[in-house]
């Protein structure tokens, strides 16, 4: 089956009360045509002032993309409100998917019956046709043999990424970008140092429109392409 609004809505609210005891509050619902994710939740963080993050501005995504069993679709969904139920109590984990997550995801399916996960693998295929316009928060990197690559960082990891990536041995220079070039779907996002080796030449082409990331301090901000007259 394909996901639609009113069903992914209906099932939030039924494991809402069959599974979270009602706890979790409304948030805004939206589909995407991405075939390289099942579910996201998207949200906004800021460092709070005790040194941890605070979370707000939840979406709850769910891909249209592709035909999923309904089993594997009611799981994914389930998958995304246990990070909302994490994200929404300020709860702080060990990573994406760590300690917290996964106790509750092995909580709930023992009890429920259930066959939660924490990823969906897209096929090649599925990336080289995910045409969806989306941010990617991009490293580059040169070796000092020639060769270039890239990390696509996940957003509650580019600081992490930021500071580690340099360190990655016979990496000898590193520039991030901002860029919604679809071209850069088909690349995992990053919660660890992962550099995908790519030819210079086209990595250039598809950066063409891509913004430069500059980091002051707890902050990441683009520098403004000059405009030419």
């Amino acid at each position: 089956m394909v996901a639609t609004l009113d069903y992914v809505e209906r099932k939030f609210n039924e494991f809402n009360h069959t599974i979270f005891g009602g706890r979790l509050k409304p948030l805004p619902f939206r589909l995407s045509n991405a075939r390289t994710f099942l579910g996201q939740l998207r949200y906004s963080r800021k460092r709070s002032f005790w040194g941890g993050w605070k979370y707000g501005n939840f979406q709850f995504v769910i891909s249209a993309g592709k035909e999923m069993d309904e089993r594997l679709l009611e799981d994914t969904i389930i998958h995304e409100m246990i990070h909302y139920h994490i994200l929404s109590n300020q709860l702080q984990d060990t990573s994406a998917h760590g300690k917290l997550f996964r106790k509750m995801m092995d909580d709930i399916n023992a009890r429920f019956g259930r066959n939660v996960t924490i990823s969906h693998k897209p096929t090649e295929e599925e990336r080289e046709k995910d045409r969806e316009i989306r941010r990617h928060l991009i490293c580059t990197s040169r070796f000092s043999d020639g060769r270039t690559g890239i990390t696509i960082a996940a957003q509650t990891r580019v600081f992490m990424l930021w500071n580690e990536i340099p360190k990655f041995p016979g990496v000898v220079e590193c520039k991030w970008y901002s860029s919604l070039n679809p071209y850069f779907n088909r690349f995992r996002r990053s919660q660890t140092v992962k550099i995908y080796l790519v030819d210079r030449e086209e990595l250039e082409k598809q950066l063409a429109d891509a913004l430069p990331l500059v980091k002051e301090g707890d902050t990441i901000k683009t520098i403004p392409l000059p405009r030419h007259p």
